[in-house]
Parts: structure tokens; C-alpha cells; sequence
């Protein structure tokens, strides 16, 4: 077998017909017969690939300057009183409530006080 040939030599006497005795010759060694069992294994080989993220954050200041305008007056007010004379009482017929001659009214012709007085109103 597997390419090879074996010569036997003749182990003891013949076989004669009638004879019973049996005789044992030296194994006749040949190659192994192989069988194939076939084992399957699962191996796990873990790889580990880090992954990461870097979030930037841009941020943008923009200072917005603005001039808001206000508007202020102001008055410059003098007062001056003038004293001319002292106060007196009116003459009779003069500056009362109907006071003056033809063509004159209440708040027109001179003198003080009751609202009669040149176009003053006072």
C-alpha cells in the first residue's frame, strides 16, 4: 500500500491440505493509514479603535457701540423790578371801573391795579 511493496518471505511450512497446524510469522510493518478529524474553533481577537470627537466652539464678540442723543435746553430768565414811586390811591374819577371819556374802556387809558392800565392786562 501507498506505493509500496513488500516481499514476504514464506513463513514456516506450507499449508498442506489435512494438516492443522498454524504457525505465526513477524508482523509485516506498513505505513500508518491516516484519518483526518477536523476540529473548528472560534477565536475572538478583539481590536479596539478609539474614536474621538473635539467640539470647537468659535464665539465672535462684537461690541456694537451706539451714541444716543439727548436734547436739554435751558432759559436764562433775569427779573428786574423797578420801584418808580410809591404807591397811591387813584384820584376820584381816574382809573376806576368806568374811568376815562369817550371811546375809552376797562383795560384801556392809564394808571394801576383793577385791570386798567395801557394794554398791560394786568
Amino acid at each position: 500500500m501507498f506505493g509500496h511493496h513488500h516481499h514476504h518471505q514464506h513463513c514456516g511450512p506450507i499449508h498442506v491440505p489435512g494438516c492443522n497446524q498454524t504457525q505465526v510469522c513477524p508482523p509485516v510493518c506498513h505505513e500508518p493509514i491516516q484519518f483526518v478529524k477536523e476540529n473548528c474553533y472560534t477565536v475572538v481577537v478583539p481590536h479596539v479603535h478609539p474614536v474621538k470627537t473635539l467640539e470647537v466652539n468659535n464665539v465672535l464678540y462684537k461690541n456694537e457701540h451706539t451714541y444716543p442723543h439727548s436734547y436739554q435746553s435751558m432759559n436764562n430768565v433775569q427779573n428786574q423790578d423797578i420801584q418808580l414811586g410809591a404807591p397811591m390811591a387813584p384820584a376820584p374819577g381816574f382809573g376806576g371801573p368806568m374811568a376815562g371819556g369817550p371811546g375809552q374802556f376797562p383795560g384801556q387809558g392809564m394808571g394801576f391795579g383793577g385791570g386798567f392800565g395801557p394794554g398791560c392786562g394786568c
